[in-house]
């Protein structure tokens, strides 16, 4: 990027070299604005991993952001839950007036509460407790699929970049075919039919670099989206598709994968829920006890002494008698959840078991058939262009047959660099399957966007 002092330099330079821009001021500050606007850029990011991408998307990425508040409401539900219902204040007010009318009456304050005498208050407090974690698996399990979306699109993004390369390195050999044939139409030792047939080559392999290239823009764009940043930031990724020396042999057991994956541990965690859920409904069946405490002022009349004061202070205990339970059908209901629960999360072990086993298979598969279409065949393919051009150069072949040979050494590129791609796809995979994925941390500075 440019520096501010040889955009000031170019600007003065300007005011004394051009009497026009001097005697027309607004001009030169438009000019000015222009030169400051080009040179502004975006955002530089830049990406020497994968796990630096996945790290950047937890702390950036919108629609994560999204889930987080659900977090911060159930610990506020954590921790208001386990009070006593607000107590209740009655007043009353009585008298005769429309009795004997002798000015008796009576005048009472009361507060009443209702003290459960079940675990009610500890159960439910439990039950908040276990929204908490399955809360933070939720956003754990977002995370989760966020990690290996990001995984994959970085993947699709070099990919694409790897087929521009490939498509570039194929139109430089064309070239070097073009300027061959040139200098020998002009020696009158070459047909114009094979410099128009070569350039036609040409035409045709820019084309489709451009496609690729555009292609390859819009897996940046995706991938931006995912990282939180803006489209028109520049975003640098030091990584290439490159096929290991070894076939993959990490193993893992089926605990370990259970204690990776986010959405096993959100299946366990809405579990312990249903059966905190259950509980608190036990614990309900036995209805709050209350108690009143009252103080009542008394105004009576006797014939012989009139009018007299009494104060009366007391105590007093409702106890309901539950016949009937009226939340049988909660309780019910909150036990086919349990159910419910536990037999998902079976379902999904016995799942992650099987998901393991062909990801581990395919990625091993993938290998072999990388490693197949990368080796021997691609050398040969190579071989044979040089081969060709070498003898189109002493008048020993046809330029057909150069052509050919240079269609079949970008096939056979296309289809190691596919068979490359589909072994990192399958490793990402297989990485999804297993919850090998780093945890939101700090990250060091040149992977946060910088002006």
């Amino acid at each position: 990027m440019k520096s501010f002092f040889g955009i000031e330099r170019i600007f003065f330079l300007l005011m004394k070299t051009s009497k026009v821009l001097i005697y027309s001021k607004p001009i030169t500050l438009i000019l000015f604005s222009i030169l400051c606007s080009a040179t502004s850029g975006g955002k530089e990011v830049l990406l020497r991993s994968t796990n630096e991408a996945i790290r950047m998307a937890f702390l950036h990425n919108r629609d994560l952001r999204v889930t987080e508040p659900s977090v911060e409401q159930a610990k506020r539900r954590l921790l208001l839950s386990g009070r006593l219902s607000n107590p209740k204040l009655e007043v009353s007010s009585k008298g005769d007036a429309f009795g004997n009318n002798q000015n008796e009456g009576n005048f009472e304050v009361a507060i009443r509460q209702s003290f459960p005498i079940s675990s009610r208050l500890r159960r439910e407090r439990e039950l908040r407790k276990r929204q908490v974690n399955s809360a933070e698996a939720e956003l754990a399990k977002h995370g989760w699929r966020l990690a290996a979306e990001v995984d994959e699109t970085v993947i699709g993004l070099i990919a694409a970049k790897e087929r521009t390369e490939g498509q570039r390195s194929i139109i430089k050999i064309n070239a070097e075919i073009v300027n061959f044939i040139q200098k020998q139409v002009v020696i009158g030792e070459a047909s114009p039919l094979d410099l128009s047939q070569a350039k036609l080559t040409g035409r045709t392999l820019e084309q489709a670099e451009t496609e690729l290239t555009s292609n390859e823009k819009q897996e940046s764009i995706k991938l931006k989206q995912l990282l939180g940043i803006e489209p028109d930031d520049d975003l640098s990724l030091e990584k290439k598709l490159e096929l290991p020396a070894e076939e993959p042999k990490r193993q893992m057991s089926l605990e370990e994968i259970l204690e990776r994956r986010a959405d096993y541990a959100l299946a366990m965690a809405r579990t312990d829920a249903t059966y905190a859920a259950l509980n608190l409904e036990k614990s309900k069946r036995i209805p709050d006890v209350e108690v009143s405490m009252f103080l009542e002022r008394e105004r009576s009349f006797f014939p012989t002494d009139g009018l007299s004061h009494n104060t009366i202070a007391g105590l007093g205990v409702s106890i309901p008698i539950p016949f009937r339970q009226k939340n049988a059908d909660t309780m019910e209901q909150a036990r086919f959840d349990r159910i419910k629960a536990e037999r998902k999360s079976q379902a999904l072990r016995f799942r992650v078991r099987n998901e393991y086993a062909q990801a581990l298979r395919a990625t091993r598969d993938a290998w072999r058939l990388a490693k197949e279409a990368s080796g021997e065949i691609l050398q040969l393919a190579e071989k044979n262009l040089a081969d060709f051009q070498s003898a189109y150069r002493k008048g020993q072949t046809s330029l057909l047959r150069v052509q050919r040979a240079q269609e079949q050494l970008l096939a056979q590129k296309n289809a190691a660099l596919e068979a490359i791609v589909n072994f990192h796809l399958t490793k990402a995979r297989l990485r999804e399957v297993m919850g090998d994925y780093p945890t939101p941390q700090f990250i060091p500075n040149e992977v946060l966007p910088t002006r």
